[in-house]
């Protein structure tokens, strides 16, 4: 399919969809849904509208086999439950804006990651984008002042294992991408992560939710934005010919939006100095994208999976 600046709108459209995550989140958690309720929703619905848009246009990649449903089962639950679990709570604890930028440190995991399982060279171009994260992170985080006692540590653990559990996904799909669809993954990844939230979630205390009609728009609006559409536009992103070599930075612009939504929308503290420490993450990003022609271009669905934010 011919190339054009429409491909790269789809994929910013899907960051910014993205971004929209804590926001959704943090509305949900202030009507009185728990972390883990929020998670849940998210999966639940989100597999649902993927399952239905996948049945009408690409009802193939529904398939799957057993040795597909345990690949998804650990993806689901590891990626997609915990994952889910962590990063709501981390909302619920330090806000939308810091639980958006402590998500941006799992490069730095995967990049660990990588060199244990699968020996994966560490350029130059990496050791310094993870210097730059690492110091952005850290700068976003503290605004530049270390006042260890207005950091929330539980808060920030949540957060880091919220990033460890996201750079697991590359890790753990490598393999079954060889056999299945991203699509197929992302979908049934969905439905095992809903599974695994069933205990903690409790949904059948939550169905006095379904009928608030301050409640359930949002839940709603979160399963089908930062979940089904964000993944659906980034797909067509990729479909329509965006360069993989700048389609990490392209959807980077997730972490601008969600650090912008949390300092405006929901009203969080803004300083220079946290501005400044979301720049350098950002600068971190197109330093890792210019060494990536130092190595061999991954391929269309690995990539599609490493760019996903879950």
């Amino acid at each position: 399919m011919k190339k054009g600046v429409n491909s790269y709108a789809f994929i910013a459209m899907a960051g910014i969809l993205w971004s929209t995550l804590g926001l959704f989140g943090n509305i949900l958690m202030e009507r009185g849904l728990s972390s883990e309720q929020v998670a849940f929703t998210r999966l639940f619905i989100g597999f649902i509208v993927l399952s239905l848009y996948s049945l009408i246009r690409r009802p193939e990649v529904l398939k799957i086999n057993l040795k597909g449903l345990l690949y998804c089962g650990a993806i689901g639950i590891i990626c997609q439950g915990l994952f889910n679990k962590c990063y709501f709570k981390a909302v619920e604890v330090t806000g939308v804006s810091i639980a958006a930028v402590l998500l941006y440190t799992s490069p730095l995991f995967l990049a660990v990651f990588s060199k244990m399982v699968y020996k994966e060279k560490m350029t130059r171009a990496k050791i310094i984008s993870l210097i730059l994260c690492c110091i952005g992170a850290i700068m976003a985080v503290t605004g530049g002042v270390l006042d260890l006692e207005g950091i929330n540590t539980y808060g920030i653990i949540m957060g880091i294992m919220a990033a460890i559990t996201y750079a697991l996904m590359p890790i753990i799909s490598k393999n079954a991408l060889k056999e299945f669809s991203s699509e197929t993954i992302l979908i049934y990844g969905f439905l095992f992560g809903a599974m695994f939230m069933i205990p903690s979630a409790k949904p059948v205390e939550m169905m006095g939710f379904v009928t608030n009609m301050n409640v359930l728009p949002y839940m709603i609006l979160l399963g089908v934005f930062p979940a089904a559409m964000a993944y659906i536009f980034y797909a067509e992103g990729i479909a329509r010919g965006c360069e993989l070599s700048i389609v990490g930075v392209v959807a980077s612009v997730e972490l601008i939006a969600a650090s912008i939504i949390g300092w405006t929308v929901v009203g969080e503290v803004f300083t220079i100095g946290k501005a400044i420490g979301v720049a350098i993450m950002f600068v971190s990003a197109f330093t890792a994208v210019a060494g990536n022609k130092e190595v061999e271009t991954e391929s269309v669905e690995e990539m599609e999976v490493e760019a996903y934010v879950g």
